[in-house]
């Protein structure tokens, strides 16, 4: 009996009782005692049986109620309930195991309620508007700012749970959260909300992960309104005062060639060729700013037509043969049989002859330039323009489509550069829903003695492909 615990052993004591009683009775009545005897032994063994059966039940029944109290208060969010310390026998490890799970839980979700606590006082407080939807299209957050933003009619009851259309009544917006739960990836828009005043909103919606497998949505909104009206009166600005500028300076340089072709003193001739070269440079910087405004403004419509690169490139390799000469470069073109895009003849002009002017201007004597087309991505066509001369720096790569950046400011303005070209490259190039990219050095894959290389490359969607309006 040494190795029984507690309970073992008061479990083992109650049989030994019901066989000592069970026995008593048979050696009565084998011995020949009176059948009152052999009864009065069976009733003792009997009551003895009961007895204990009515002790041992009380002896479980303790413990699991305990254990159903125990659980009903852990599934109602008491969390301090723990269970008595006191039991013996084999229901003490049970308990103390128990009670180290409640702790650790405990402790846990108050960690997790804390950390929630936190985030929510930032959402709240956050500027931007955040919007949190499940992969139903039903509202898991939404901030303040949101139910402002969009005048959400659940601004005075909590909008968790109600359906995307209740608490945003905007189409592309909706659209937008719906592509992102429905594509699995990132979208970024910007788009006019609002009932009164014209508001613009940039908003970027990210998928996510529901425990459940299934995919959410969240949407950040941030008010650009003020940042736009900004960009407005500067392209006005600009507009404006380049629209000012371009008469005097187109009478200026009028006068000072006028004065270049007299006899002149020596000493006036070079202020005079001075005056007739910088008014040539404010005049293209002009006409740069003023063009640069009208694109940006979308006041310049575009044609869409079927455009054949490679025609377009020849000519204007042309028409750049005596600057070529006068280089000593080599130019050489490179397309398929079908080189055409859905574009503005206009625009795929002014962007190609851009980028083959800087081309020209950076390489050195003897250097090579190409011209290739090749399949893009989807229904696209790549252009690239790639010179071996002397490469953009990788730090100023990320900046170089900046208005008024200059890699060298002191080179470029020698060369007769306005700071501008890249930008209006940029700007026609989304116009016309293409894309566009640089890459120097090793990246541009150009093998040259006189310089790393530049590779500048644009996207053009093919004839079938989609097509905007300038500026929009």
């Amino acid at each position: 009996m040494t190795g029984l615990r507690p309970t073992g052993f008061r479990l083992t004591l109650l049989a030994a009782l019901v066989a000592v009683a069970g026995a008593s009775a048979l050696a009565a009545s084998a011995s020949g005692a009176p059948a009152r005897a052999v009864g009065l032994a069976a009733l003792a063994g009997l009551g003895a049986a009961l007895l204990g059966r009515g002790w041992l039940s009380r002896l479980l029944a303790e413990p699991v109620l305990a254990l159903r109290r125990f659980a009903d208060a852990q599934r109602a969010g008491r969390l301090e309930a723990r269970l008595p310390g006191t039991w013996i026998g084999e229901f003490r490890p049970v308990a103390n195991a128990l009670n180290e799970m409640a702790d650790t839980l405990e402790s846990r979700l108050r960690s997790s309620d804390a950390r929630r606590s936190r985030l929510e006082a930032v959402i709240e407080a956050m500027e931007e508007a955040v919007l949190v939807v499940d992969a139903d299209e039903r509202v898991v957050l939404a901030n303040p700012r949101l139910r402002e933003l969009f005048a959400s009619p659940s601004a005075a009851a909590p909008p968790e749970g109600r359906s995307l259309l209740e608490e945003i009544r905007h189409a592309e917006v909706v659209d937008t959260l719906r592509a992102a739960l429905r594509k699995g990836e990132t979208q970024l828009r910007e788009a006019a909300v609002g009932t009164t005043a014209e508001r613009r909103v940039r908003f970027q919606v990210a998928p996510f992960a529901q425990p459940d497998g299934s995919t959410g949505a969240v949407a950040v909104f941030h008010d650009v309104t003020d940042l736009r009206r900004v960009e407005s009166i500067r392209r006005d600005f600009v507009a404006n005062a380049s629209h000012e500028l371009k008469t005097p300076l187109t009478s200026i340089r009028g006068y000072a060639e006028r004065l270049a072709d007299m006899t002149l003193p020596d000493h006036a001739v070079s202020a005079v060729d001075a005056i007739v070269v910088n008014a040539r440079r404010l005049q293209t910087l002009v006409e740069d700013l003023l063009e640069l405004s009208q694109i940006e403004s979308g006041s310049v419509p575009l044609r869409p037509e079927p455009v054949d690169l490679a025609e377009l490139a020849r000519r204007l390799i042309r028409d750049l043969e005596p600057r070529l000469r006068a280089g000593e470069l080599t130019l050489a073109v490179e397309t398929p049989t079908d080189a055409r895009v859905w574009a503005d003849r206009r625009a795929v002009e002014q962007v190609l002859g851009n980028l083959l002017d800087n081309a020209i201007k950076y390489t050195p004597s003897g250097g090579r330039i190409a011209v290739s087309v090749e399949p893009g991505l989807g229904r696209r066509l790549r252009v690239s323009v790639t010179d071996t001369g002397i490469g953009i720096p990788r730090k100023d790569l990320p900046r170089i489509f900046e208005r008024f950046y200059r890699v060298d400011p002191g080179r470029s303005r020698a060369l007769g550069g306005t700071g501008l070209g890249l930008t209006i490259v940029k700007h026609l190039v989304q116009a016309m829903g293409g894309q566009l990219g640089v890459e120097s050095g090793v990246e541009s894959g150009v093998e040259s003695h006189s310089g790393p290389g530049t590779r500048f490359w644009v996207d053009l969607p093919r004839p079938e492909g989609p097509f905007g309006q300038l500026g929009g």
